[in-house]
């Protein structure tokens, strides 16, 4: 009997081998809920305001909302040009930098019409459905400031249709990856939109899905891939990546995670170095968290069986927020500054973004509602 008591107490402890945690003591609290055909496409939170942005069929739009999730101004974005935003953040000011993709109207060919008068008496040309949907071929920026005032518009003409997937601003200027068919795109701007050489990335194996700006103008792309970067050989499936990129652009450091038979790839990560992701393989689906220094070396990783990518975010006096979900059981964790869980919450769906903010808390979209993080 006692060799069977110690065979369970060893099991139990092998399954639980991931970190500890305390008591939570914290709970999420559904805000607002978002209606089934709102294009959301992200969400920010600044000092006074969470911020959701997306797309109309006339356009694009971003809205702020208070605390308890009333609407407190919209901006849109209708300026009869083709569109579409797909990636935001704050500046320290706490204006709101949006990144996408536009296109100039087609020319509409002149047309003769045999009876005017009764059938078109306004004289309306009609061209050809194809000719007023164009290639979204200009990557563009849209600067809008904290209460709500459109505050500059900057495009980059790119020969190929265009899809940004991150941008991170500071003081320096601004990062932007992007999605391409040719392969993925890094490009770089100063404040007041003169936007330097693209830096092709990769061929069609690379995809980037953040960009963390530094201070000295080099800037750190996340993603995933299997082709060959400063001769970093692939190991597993897919890996994820970490590169760096000074500011002539070119790579001056390439990292991959990854283990033998897996797939890997980095999805999200903070200003700190708090990277969020994912490991998949035949027998394991696992989201990992990640802490790196200055130097991109880990000093902690945790990882939690899931069924998504772990999105991540920075707390208060040093500590750090994770969440995945799990068969649509989600989890919030926080960590103390060396990776130690100090509170788990639960809550339904998959979080798509967190985003936290020191003065006006935490909150988790998930597809379908907004929760923010209370404390008992």
């Amino acid at each position: 009997m006692f060799r069977k008591i110690i065979a369970l107490v060893t099991a139990s402890l092998f399954l639980t081998s991931l970190p500890t945690f305390a008591a939570p003591v914290n709970s999420l609290v559904v805000i607002k809920t978002i209606p089934a055909d709102q294009d959301l496409t992200g969400m920010l939170v600044g000092d006074s305001a969470i911020y959701l942005y997306g797309n109309t069929p006339t356009g694009g739009y971003v809205t702020a909302l208070n605390k308890d999730g009333s609407q407190k101004w919209q901006h849109s974005f209708n300026d009869l040009l083709a569109l579409t935003i797909s990636t935001g953040t704050l500046d320290t000011s706490g204006n709101i930098w949006l990144a996408g993709a536009s296109a100039p109207p087609v020319a509409m060919p002149s047309a003769t019409n045999s009876a005017p008068g009764a059938i078109n008496p306004d004289g309306v040309i009609i061209g050809a459905e194809g000719e007023i949907r164009p290639d979204l071929t200009d990557l563009t920026l849209w600067k809008v400031s904290p209460t709500g005032e459109g505050a500059g518009k900057y495009q980059l003409p790119l020969t190929k249709p265009v899809l940004p997937t991150s941008v991170s601003v500071n003081k320096s200027g601004i990062s932007i990856v992007a999605w391409q068919s040719a392969g993925s795109l890094f490009v770089s701007c100063d404040l007041t939109g003169k936007f330097g050489k693209p830096l092709r990335v990769g061929k069609t194996n690379t995809t980037l899905d953040k960009v963390i700006r530094n201070n000295d103008g080099t800037s750190v792309l996340l993603g995933s891939s299997t082709e060959l970067f400063l001769a970093n050989k692939a190991i597993g499936v897919r890996d994820g990546i970490i590169l760096k990129v000074d500011s002539t652009p070119k790579i001056i450091e390439s990292i991959r995670s990854g283990e033998k038979g897996s797939s890997r790839n980095w999805a999200n990560a903070t200003s700190s170095l708090l990277f969020g992701g994912f490991l998949k393989s035949s027998t394991s689906s696992l989201a990992t968290v990640t802490k790196f220094a200055a130097n991109l070396k880990p000093t902690w990783t945790a990882r939690y069986k899931a069924t998504s990518s772990a999105t991540v975010a920075n707390g208060p006096a040093g500590t750090f927020y994770a969440a995945y979900e799990n068969n649509n059981s989600g989890t919030l964790l926080i960590f103390d500054k060396n990776g130690k869980v100090i509170s788990k919450t639960s809550f339904t769906g998959k979080p798509i973004f967190i985003q936290a903010n020191k003065i006006f808390g935490a909150y988790i979209y998930t597809g379908t509602e907004i929760y923010n993080l209370v404390s008992k």
